[in-house]
């Protein structure tokens, strides 16, 4: 069996096993169970879920398995609406077609909060609070629902308990009008070297044309917007980089989702345990090549590295959602450095200085050659210049030099 087989099955085997594993069974759903959604996943087929009172479909992948995050695909008829639910899990919400009107209010509340969201609209239910969504279009909704469901379910081993505590979070929402509205609170965290870009806000009103802020350390040429939602451990961000271009590799832990927004292009991911040059070592076959284009979605296994190319002729932007949040800290997950300094984090450093990035000076010149390849097969010109290569590059991405490269100038 290959490397891919031999993960999925003895992942499946242990997520079946766990309580959420359990309760999705018991919930009798139709689930789709892969490595990624490696077509639109609007196309998928849904089938009735009596608990929101429409058609849905649970994406099981298998990095998703391991415990830590939970996807599904769900839509609402024309005029229709879902029922109400509370939960104890967060929940980020992406709109892939439609528009419509969230309800949103606390347990004893008689007021309810609502708010208006469309196509490539993102939003964050505060943590049980009930909600309920409303389609008020004449086409159907999509929405994929990300959550932390696994996490609260497995930890506390009982689903009636996650769906039917009453406790109201004020402290999370207090229903303020202003809640919903697009934040334009924006900023960099204080070290400029291994900075992210954080948005604070509750709502994204389009991720498909939200705006970016320049960010040379993933990718050459990168754009990026970290954003932190409702209170959330759950957050997320939008990244974007030029045609002809690529990121760099890095890993982390398991739960990151990346949905394709524009262009079209491919991920290489291979376990660190495989070492930082892969092909040159001898375990090429085990690189796992995933395509990637709008709708699309992968998830890397835990410890993998991964590392994304845009082979289309537009600039590329993915939607990322994953755990970790600097205002609020990690939630049900381990403590890492960066929540006690915030100028840490490791996948803004390169592993020779003790973090997780493979920088571009450090990467398997095999991996440069077959996204060279690809470019060409696609008509799409190779825009990586020599200097980025050059022993010493990343230390130097700051220099005025540099920037003007990755800007696109001579």
């Amino acid at each position: 069996m290959s490397l891919t087989g031999d993960y999925a099955s003895a992942i499946s085997t242990v997520f079946n096993r766990t309580t959420y594993g359990q309760w999705l069974a018991n919930e009798g759903v139709r689930t789709y169970e892969d490595f990624a959604v490696g077509v639109d996943v609007r196309t998928l087929d849904l089938a009735p879920w009596p608990r929101i009172g429409d058609n849905a479909v649970f994406l099981n992948l298998y990095p998703l398995m391991e415990g830590v995050r939970g996807m599904y695909l769900a839509e609402i008829p024309p005029g229709g609406a879902l029922e109400p639910e509370r939960h104890l899990y967060e929940k980020v919400v992406f709109v892939l077609d439609g528009h419509g009107t969230t309800e949103v209010w606390q347990e004893g509340d008689t007021n309810k909060h609502v708010f208006e969201w469309g196509r490539g609209s993102v939003f964050a239910p505060p943590i049980n609070t009930w909600h309920r969504m409303y389609n008020l279009g004449s086409t159907p909704v999509k929405f994929l629902a990300i959550n932390d469901a696994p996490l609260m379910m497995n930890g506390f081993r009982n689903s009636d308990f996650i769906f039917n505590c009453d406790y109201a979070f004020r402290e999370r929402f207090d229903g303020e009008g202003s809640f919903f509205a697009q934040s334009q609170k924006r900023y960099q965290t204080s070290n400029d070297i291994t900075g992210s870009n954080i948005w604070e806000t509750n709502f994204i009103a389009n991720a498909f044309e939200a705006e970016l802020v320049a960010n040379e350390v993933k990718a050459h040429g990168n754009r990026s917007s970290m954003f932190e939602m409702s209170g959330n451990a759950l957050i997320g961000h939008i990244a974007e980089w030029p045609v002809g271009r690529y990121h760099k590799a890095h890993y982390h832990g398991a739960g990151a989702i990346l949905l394709g927004l524009k262009s079209e292009g491919f991920v290489l991911l291979w376990p660190k345990e495989l070492g930082l040059r892969p092909y040159q070592d001898g375990h090429g076959d085990e690189v796992v090549d995933v395509r990637w284009g709008p709708g699309t979605i992968y998830a890397p296994p835990n410890g993998w590295f991964h590392q994304h190319f845009n082979t289309g002729p537009e600039p590329a932007r993915q939607l990322a959602l994953r755990g970790g949040s600097r205002l609020s800290g990690p939630g049900f997950q381990a403590l890492s450095p960066r929540y006690a300094d915030r100028r840490w984090n490791p996948q803004h450093i390169r592993v020779q200085d003790g973090g997780h990035l493979l920088d571009y000076e450090d990467e398997d010149q095999e991996i440069r050659r077959r996204y060279r390849e690809q470019c060409d097969r696609n008509g799409v010109a190779f825009d990586m210049p020599d200097e980025i290569y050059r022993v010493g590059a990343s230390r130097d991405w700051k220099d005025p030099r540099f920037a003007a490269l990755a800007a696109g100038g001579d």
